[in-house]
């Protein structure tokens, strides 16, 4: 059993607490009060000695003392059973010098209920009572007597004390269980929250590439499938125009027109798919890139930092976070009029972490239009389990945290 096991936990109600604070040493005190006045009325009072007095004086100071440190009782557990046994040292040296100090010593009884748990409270409760008996044998008390008081002064407190250690001790083992197999409960509902935790972000990872592909079909189907039957028609068109060179220049001019446009579009889904900064370098030292072409095309500083341990992530976090970088870099360009900007780039254990921050005019983030393009960095953002926050308000420049799961490239 620990210290802590030593003594009773304190009351959950603060109004117990405080009544067994000042219960018991009101006990003491009426005990020591009735030993004097008993005494006073035998005439025994003055011939009480000085030393009787100064453990009087002792005793009045252990239970002023109690009443400061038996609140604190867990913080110091391994020295309550010593005061106790002072206590009990007290009452034992005044009973030996006055018969009439034995009514102080019964004030053992609910300390020992008071401060200790389980069997400390026989143990201590026991402590008393022979303390008690012991003194009664001291002071000369006739053995017929002893024999009336031993059931009363000794049996009695001792069974009882007895029976609340083993009702206590029923008590803290039954909720020892109780809290065992909560945390067992807990641990196996936070393995099925982790579970299911990660397969919610396999699903909307899942979903983003699903969206992706779709996009891309979208793409295909809207501009490059448009473009080639456009070239089709042209050449036909050149073909029966074959006569007539203006026109049949025309059709031609129109086939290279359409295929240029075609062939600019492949490129923009291609790009789309994996944009070109990343397709020789991973994150940093494309954002590193990213950020360096920006300045010099926008005469503005901008700055990279990378902190924790970098590694691999997923194609699509890294085109996601490379392309809120680029959006947040473009919309300060467009928007924000600031002198200098800053990338912060973090891979914690759990998350990757993106900030951007600027000193420009800023902006209100609850506006129902800003232009800054943020739907789109959220709805890309989402296809990868990930958020976006912004923190910004006139002239005090923007802020902006992008988080993201981590996993690795091979999940």
């Amino acid at each position: 059993m620990g210290p802590t096991g030593i003594v009773r936990p304190l009351d959950r109600d603060p109004a117990v607490e405080r009544r067994d604070r000042w219960l018991c040493p009101a006990l003491g005190v009426a005990g020591l009060a009735a030993a004097i006045g008993f005494a006073a009325a035998t005439g025994a009072a003055a011939a009480m000695a000085a030393d009787t007095m100064l453990l009087v004086v002792l005793a009045l100071a252990w239970l002023a003392g109690s009443a400061w440190w038996q609140p604190r009782r867990t913080e110091l557990p391994w020295l309550v059973p010593i005061l106790f046994a002072g206590l009990l040292i007290l009452c034992a040296l005044l009973a030996v010098r006055s018969p009439a100090f034995f009514a102080f010593g019964w004030v053992g009884y609910p300390y020992a209920f008071t401060l200790f748990s389980g069997y400390w409270v026989l143990i201590a409760v026991t402590a008393t009572a022979v303390g008690q008996y012991a003194g009664l044998i001291a002071i000369g008390v006739p053995s017929d007597a002893l024999v009336f008081i031993l059931p009363i002064g000794i049996f009695v407190p001792v069974v009882v004390a007895g029976w609340i250690g083993v009702v206590e001790d029923r008590r803290r083992r039954r909720a020892t269980a109780e809290l065992a197999a909560a945390n067992r409960q807990l641990e196996a509902a936070l393995a099925e929250n982790a579970g299911l935790h990660t397969l919610l972000l396999e699903r909307a990872r899942e979903s983003g590439q699903v969206a992706e592909r779709q996009r891309l079909a979208r793409d295909i189907h809207d501009t490059l499938a448009q473009g080639l039957t456009g070239i089709v028609t042209q050449v036909r068109a050149a073909e029966r125009a074959a006569d007539d060179p203006d026109q049949w220049r025309f059709h031609l001019g129109r086939v290279e027109s359409l295929a240029r446009e075609s062939l600019a579009e492949v490129r923009r889904s291609v790009q789309a798919l994996r944009p070109g900064g990343l397709a020789d370098s991973q994150l940093p030292a494309a954002l590193a890139a990213l950020a360096e072409r920006w300045s010099e095309a926008h005469e503005v500083p901008a700055t990279v930092q990378v902190t924790g341990v970098a590694g691999p992530l997923p194609t699509a976090i890294e085109v996601a976070l490379f392309r809120a970088a680029q959006e947040g870099l473009t919309n300060v360009a467009r928007h924000a009029r600031a002198s200098r900007a800053g990338l912060t780039l973090s891979y914690l254990d759990d998350v990757v972490l993106l900030d951007l921050r600027d000193d420009g005019v800023g902006f209100d983030p609850g506006a129902s239009a800003t232009g800054f393009g943020l739907a789109a960095m959220r709805q890309r953002l989402r296809a990868v389990a990930g958020t976006l926050e912004i923190e910004s308000s006139d002239g005090q420049g923007t802020a902006i945290s992008i988080q993201v799961p981590r996993t690795t490239a091979e999940e």
